[in-house]
């Protein structure tokens, strides 16, 4: 069932992603990357503030609610404490645009873009009080409530973005199309939520939630600065047009993140159960398990995606966005370090020991600060220190170069705190999706790669070599592909889908 649970996730953000890639294509197409840029600077401004409506909260009440706790006092504690954290963050970001009008003196450099962090900051607010349910379907589990609320609001903001592209509409008009997207997640993740028990807040479950949330508030606050840090310097320090081009390789690089996550969402309730009855042979199983497939899946799309970089900018986006190739052909690997992380995270959270993560994350971040600071700007003319000046690229590498200390770090505390015993099949998928780069790029050079079915061929084919050299190594088996062909059979998938539902 958690395979299951784990396809119809990988599944619907699939087909979320696709959704998404087609409102990019608009975008790209009809608006351009200063549009584009626009909405990535403000969801960067707001996002630098939005840690303040989830403080560790969330986790909380999915860690709380899967240890059995009364349902309806978890649900009620959570949903207070949930409306005065997002009145905390609007006031805040609100607060931070005049500070940053008014007492500094600065100013935008446009009215665009402040209007826009307004809307945004109406998409962020929707998006928190979601989770109030949203983050009770995932506690109990309960994916495909969880997981049809998120495609409905998918759906619904692509056709608002396709309309507002056709329309020759503006930056605020694609803004408001974002929060149009999210009202409608707001809508069905509610209906879904009738007839769950709303009891009365209690004192001493807040103090439960607040000691499991403390600790990860520092990780939520580094985690959130970290994601939109680059997005706002790089608007400081260059211009819409380059925020585009990095907010558009970063939406693409984000689909293999997709496997983590889903596997992540299952994970976390798991072990939170198998370590209250301190099943720690049932915990590291999973962990080897959900490595080896996030592994296996993720390593031949981040070696595509970078060695068929330009005809993928050519024929899927816009040649507008060719400067974009460097930084394409780097943030896929932000996003499988990511992937490969998230198994850690479950398990340090559903161990209670969130302050391993935190502490983690926290490193990630002065690395990343310090690196974004270093390569975006090509000078800081208040000090006069010249600098490496490679703008987007920059940031690309520095959020890389983050991820991968911090996957570094994870792996060891996972040895240290369980004995996960070495597992090599890593490396067996590197190096055939290693081999399997070298191939695509010898049919790239020798053939005009400028079709989309010609781009498609060509990455099945590479994906055959991938699968044929593990095959051959024995990793990829029989049973994983009647493993992958049973979790995606649809009739079964159907009726888990109903009966849920039910």
């Amino acid at each position: 069932m958690i395979a299951r649970k784990s396809t119809l996730i990988i599944s619907t953000r699939i087909i979320e992603s696709i959704l998404a890639y087609i409102s990019l294509f608009f975008i790209t197409r009809h608006m351009g990357p200063e549009a584009y840029g626009v909405i990535g600077f403000a969801m960067g401004f707001v996002g630098l503030f939005s840690f303040l409506g989830t403080l560790g909260f969330d986790s909380a009440h999915i860690k709380r609610v899967s240890e059995g706790k009364n349902l309806g006092s978890c649900i009620g504690t959570f949903l207070l404490t949930k409306i005065g954290l997002v009145s905390l963050m609007s006031v805040v970001t609100i607060s931070a645009v005049f500070f940053w009008k008014i007492v500094m003196g600065r100013g935008f450099e446009s009215s665009e873009h402040e209007l826009a962090i307004f809307i945004i900051l109406g998409y962020y607010i929707l998006q928190n009080i979601s989770t109030i349910f949203q983050s009770t379907f995932k506690a109990e589990t309960k994916i495909a409530k969880d997981e049809l609320s998120r495609f409905t609001g998918t759906f619904f903001r692509t056709v608002a973005i396709i309309f507002v592209a056709l329309s020759g509409l503006g930056a605020i008009a694609l803004a408001l199309a974002y929060v149009f997207g999210h009202l409608f997640l707001f809508i069905t993740s509610f209906l879904f939520f009738r007839g769950y028990p709303i009891n009365k807040p209690t004192k001493d479950y807040f103090k439960d939630y607040a000691s499991f949330a403390w600790p990860l508030v520092i990780m939520s606050a580094a985690t959130l600065i970290m994601t939109n840090l680059d997005k706002v310097l790089i608007q400081l320090f260059w211009s819409d047009e380059h925020v585009g081009y990095y907010f558009a390789s970063y939406r693409i690089s984000s689909l293999i993140v997709l496997a983590g996550s889903s596997i992540g969402m299952i994970l976390f309730p798991r072990i939170s159960d198998f370590y209250s009855t301190r099943d720690m042979n049932s915990i590291k199983n999973m962990l080897k398990r959900s490595q080896r497939y996030i592994s296996m899946f993720s390593f031949p799309i981040v070696m595509g995606l970078t060695v068929l970089a330009e005809p993928f900018i050519h024929i899927l986006m816009s040649d507008a966005f060719y400067p974009a190739i460097p930084i394409f052909m780097i943030l896929p690997f932000f996003a499988m370090l990511h992937a490969l992380s998230i198994p850690y995270q479950s398990q340090f959270l559903g161990m209670d020991r969130p302050k391993i993560v935190r502490n983690i994350i926290v490193f990630m971040l002065v690395c990343n600060v310090i690196l974004n600071i270093i390569l975006i700007p090509e000078d800081i003319k208040i000090i006069g220190v010249k600098l490496f000046g490679l703008g987007a690229t920059g940031a690309a590498i520095a959020t890389v170069v983050s991820y991968f200390l911090g996957f570094i770090l994870y792996k060891y505390a996972s040895w240290k705190y369980i004995k996960v015993k070495r597992d090599f099949s890593m490396l067996l998928h590197l190096s055939a999706a290693v081999i399997m780069a070298f191939i695509l790029f010898g049919i790239n050079s020798i053939i005009l790669i400028d079709r989309w079915y010609i781009l498609v061929a060509a990455g099945l084919f590479g994906l055959c070599i991938y699968f044929a050299i593990l095959y051959l190594f024995k990793e990829f088996t029989k049973d994983d592909f009647y493993f992958v062909l049973d979790t995606i059979n649809v009739k079964k998938m159907i009726k888990y889908i109903k009966r849920e539902l039910k």
